[in-house]
């Protein structure tokens, strides 16, 4: 309570400044009476005795002085005051404040704007219990549905054994599973009635399909009601309840309580609402769009829109698992090492009784070799991290050299301005003020413009982070990142601030506290100028110096990086990237089952032909570039293929005109066309990679083959060779292969066992799933972007309720694959650019200043009669060595910075001579054209003047 009541009576004494001065001097007028009193009775006359008291006590406000400095609260005083006089010298320099405040405001602004992103990608934790303990069964970066592939492979494991160690978890606390990928579901709201209303208008939002226990492994609470349990996801078919998001509860459904407990449509069942999740949960995997809602897993056939993948022995992989170690395994690697060899274990088994009888010693090594990585979930499994981490790395050490040189910039001018103010200082000094005090002040007003350029830096980050997730997001409804700074970024620009006021204000506060009291009030005001020695006249040039080698070191990353995306832009695809629409669509969403495609597809094929300004149309599974894609071994008539070799092509199947559509050319044969139905020799055409490849005497057209997936088994003739496309990543060197199927050739009917077991318990044979195409293609005679509305209009013309989930051109298409790309080269290019223009106004600073300080110098060479071209080159030659020894030291350290951007790059080498040589090039424009100024005002020096003294 003591220290409470001091500091209370610390600020009153602060506020109440006079009452506490009169207080202090009616003590010292008693303690001169009682002082004076006691020599009158030692024989003193009063006038003696009073003078007497008044020298033994001194001077009244030096003593006062003393007594208030011993008091915590004159600290505070002297802060305060040094506050109001430093934010008098900013408010006297108003060009001098408003130019650092916006290197800072950038500076600071650019830091923060990329920490929010990399705090929310890279660095949140999953908002659940003990996130720590989480961990995944491999890198859970894949998504579909596999097959022929071994347990873990691709992260992906089939339903049955989820179930296994999901009922059996062994060292771990839980195990659990959900699918890999997450569709979109065409949901309809609940009416009046609380049941979900026919006449609704679908929504279409993302829905992912999770185990019971989904939930209670990832240790996530609702927000209102309660999540999915087992007994939700004990039976196949059975379980038909939805937890919603905060994002679609409070959009979709307006944050209505009251939605507990209600029916909502989902694909066309009804699901009972049971939960709402917080705010802040999105999964464990964290997509660009998040679920919107999750389901039991028991429920995959409503949602996926296919047949059953829940089979109790074998079946599709598709599923991703996760489990919850234990609290040693978490804190201990050898703990942790014996829950990976359980897990290794309870894989291996699997696989050997998949292989039963049919095992062999070499299968049994490779079981043996099989692990899957147990990897650390704490913050989830994010695409977006896996996407854009090294871009944000890069960026992140980018802004920070754009900050360092801005700081250098600002220690400059802070150099200058304590030259200038040394009469200032000095005076200060002799009238009795601590160098310490000098410190402290010149630091102080430092921080308060580091501090206010950090809050105008939020405001920039805030603005520049909206940019930057609207640019991630790909132009999808909604993503999981916001621009507004939570605590951690608060803290990092606050530190941040701290740090650059740091940096470049504590070397002038330094060295401004060394002047000399005497020197400088005895000299003239141009002289004291002037003066400083050596060390003054060296540490702005060393700083423009390293402002040069840390922007030649940003040019050349620019450059390399805008090289990169031009290269990427600018190569063959194999196919026309003008004039090409795209319209994903689904007609499962619509209600429209495998044996409905055909029409359908016709339909559609005859509207859209009809369509003015279309060229060609047709449909397909996929575009020619896309992210996902659908593949398969592949078995070549006359081809035997050598052991453990790689014989797997990407599938796509296409109606007619598909390749005049696509604009992918047919090298040899034909392509596939309208007549090849149902009821003709089924026919296929394959790229040139398989030509090469399978056909190395160029003999592939006539040929047959046959693909690992029973619905499109074949055989299929070859009848053509496409040409090879860039069908997936365009830094691909080397070209996928890809067979190419007539859509319309695809079986009515999943294939039926035919072996004596499969005839004892013969069921009717399933719809062949395959028969759906999801993807429109449009050749039109102008921009296509001008289609799209007639496109809806023909869709819908046939009909209204089937979903077009996106619309885009083919060039969106392919950029959408160069995000990272683009967002590296603009942002360095901007910021490089922005370094620049900071580097360019510290050097014409310190030329200005060295010509103010030169100014006798020069006036007496002019009077002696150098011409202006003399002085012109003398200030240049100052600037052209500044130049030469920044780009000496620059090179080495940037061939250092940019071998390990090599990675990054694409078509050109890290030492691409012809970035280099830009960059050296922009880097002497700038240093010649700030200097120019400074150097022709040099010329214009007037003798008179310059050499007439205070």
């Amino acid at each position: 309570m003591g220290i409470f009541k001091n500091i209370a009576g610390g600020l009153r004494s602060l506020m109440g400044r006079k009452r506490v001065e009169g207080e202090m001097d009616e003590e010292l007028r008693g303690f001169l009476d009682a002082s004076a009193e006691e020599k009158r009775r030692s024989g003193m006359s009063a006038d003696e005795a009073a003078h007497a008291a008044r020298v033994e006590m001194g001077s009244a406000n030096a003593v006062k002085h003393r007594v208030w400095s011993a008091r915590w609260e004159s600290t505070l005083e002297g802060l305060l005051q040094d506050t109001r006089i430093s934010m008098r010298m900013l408010a006297k320099t108003p060009g001098f404040t408003a130019i650092a405040l916006l290197s800072l405001a950038l500076g600071i602004g650019g830091n923060t704007a990329i920490f929010t992103l990399v705090n929310q990608v890279m660095l949140h934790n999953l908002p659940v219990r003990d996130p720590e303990q989480l961990v995944t069964f491999g890198n859970s970066n894949g998504a579909g549905v596999a097959g022929g592939i071994d347990i873990g492979g691709y992260g992906l494991y089939p339903w049955y054994f989820a179930r296994q160690l999901q009922a059996a978890p062994g060292p771990f606390q839980g195990i659990a599973s959900y699918c890999s990928f997450a569709d979109k579901v065409s949901i309809r709201l609940p009416g009046a009635d609380g049941l979900a209303a026919s006449s609704s208008s679908a929504i279409l939002a993302p829905a992912s399909l999770v185990s019971g226990n989904y939930f209670s492994v990832l240790g996530a609470q609702p927000m209102m009601g309660r999540v999915i349990n087992l007994a939700d996801d004990a039976t196949p078919g059975t379980g038909a309840v939805v937890v919603l998001s905060h994002h679609f509860w409070q959009q979709s459904l307006s944050s209505d309580p009251a939605i507990l407990g209600k029916t909502i449509s989902i694909n066309g069942t009804p699901f009972a609402v049971i939960g709402i999740m917080p705010e802040a949960f999105h999964g464990l995997k964290q997509d660009l769009e998040p679920p919107a809602l999750w389901t039991p897993e028991s429920m995959q056939t409503v949602i996926l829109q296919q047949p059953s993948l829940l089979t109790a022995n074998d079946g599709a992989y598709f599923l991703d698992m996760f489990g919850r170690v234990s609290n040693q395994a978490a804190a201990d690697k050898g703990a942790l090492a014996q829950s990976q060899a359980w897990l290794d274990q309870q894989i291996h088994t699997a696989m050997r009784t998949l292989e039963g009888a049919k095992l062999t010693p070499a299968r049994e090594q490779e079981i043996n070799r099989v692990t899957a990585p147990l990897t650390s979930a704490t913050r989830g499994v994010n695409s977006l991290r896996n996407r854009y981490s090294g871009s944000l790395l890069i960026l992140m050490c980018v802004v920070g050299l754009v900050l360092l040189i801005a700081c250098a910039n600002l220690a400059n001018f802070l150099l200058a301005r304590a030259a200038t103010r040394k009469r200032e200082i000095a005076t200060r000094l002799a009238l009795g003020s601590s160098r310490a005090r000098i410190v402290r002040q010149c630091l102080i007003e430092t921080f308060l413009l580091s501090f206010t350029g950090g809050v105008l830096g939020l405001g920039l980050a805030f603005a520049a982070t909206r940019a930057l997730i609207a640019f991630v997001s790909q132009g999808s409804p909604y993503i999981a990142m916001k621009p507004a700074p939570d605590a951690t970024v608060l803290l990092f620009t606050l530190g941040v601030s701290l740090l650059t006021g740091l940096l470049f204000g504590l070397a002038p506060a330094i060295m401004a506290s060394r002047t000399g009291a005497a020197s400088n009030l005895n000299a003239g005001s141009r002289t004291a100028q002037a003066s400083g020695g050596r060390q003054a006249r060296f540490w702005p040039k060393a700083l423009v110096t390293a402002q040069v080698m840390l922007s030649l070191l940003l040019l050349v990353g620019a450059g390399l990086f805008l090289r990169t995306l031009r290269n990427l832009e600018n190569q063959d695809y194999g196919f026309e990237r003008t004039h090409l629409l795209l319209a994903e669509f689904n007609a499962k969403l619509a209600g429209y089952k495998p044996s409905q495609t055909p029409a359908l597809h016709q339909q559609l094929l005859e509207r859209l032909s009809a369509l003015p300004g279309v060229q060609s149309a047709a449909l397909a599974l996929t575009p020619p570039i896309s992210a996902g894609n659908w593949s398969s071994n592949i078995v070549v008539s006359g081809y035997a293929p050598a052991p453990k070799e790689n014989t797997n092509s990407k599938l796509n199947r296409v109606s007619g005109k598909y390749f005049e559509t696509a604009g992918i050319a047919i090298v040899a044969g034909r392509a596939i066309n309208d007549s090849d139905t149902l009821n003709r020799q089924k026919v296929a055409v394959i790229n040139q990679t398989i030509a090469k490849h399978f056909f190395p005497k160029g003999d592939a057209v006539g040929r047959t083959l046959t693909i690992g997936i029973d619905s499109v088994k074949g055989p299929w003739l070859i009848v053509g060779i496409a040409r090879d496309t860039k069908s997936s990543n365009p830094r691909d060197t080397d070209p996928d292969r890809m067979t190419y199927l007539p859509l319309a050739q695809i079986e009515p009917f999943n294939a039926v066992d035919t072996s004596a077991a499969g005839a004892a318990n013969q069921a009717p044979p399933e719809e062949n799933q395959d028969r759906f195409a999801g993807l429109i293609l449009l050749r039109t005679t102008g921009d296509p972007a001008h289609s799209i509305a007639d496109l809806r209009t023909a869709v819908a013309s046939v009909n209204p309720n089937l979903p077009l989930l996106k619309i885009t051109t083919i060039d969106e298409a392919v950029n959408d694959f160069m995000t990272h790309d683009q967002l590296v080269s603009t942002l360095t290019g901007l910021f490089s650019l922005l370094a620049l223009l900071l580097a360019a106004i510290g050097l014409y600073g310190v030329m200005s200043y060295n010509v103010v300080r030169r100014s006798n110098e020069i006036g007496i060479r002019i009077a002696l009669g150098a011409q202006a071209k003399t002085v012109l080159w003398m200030i240049l030659n100052e600037s052209l060595l500044l130049l030469a020894v920044g780009v000496g030291l620059g090179l080495p350290l940037t061939l250092t910075a940019t071998h390990y951007l090599q990675s990054q790059l694409f078509g050109l080498s890290a030492m691409d001579p012809a970035t280099f040589a830009a960059a050296m090039a922009v880097v002497s424009a700038m240093t010649l054209f700030a200097a120019w100024l400074p150097a022709q005002r040099a010329t214009k020096v007037d003798p008179m003047v310059a050499l007439r003294c205070d």
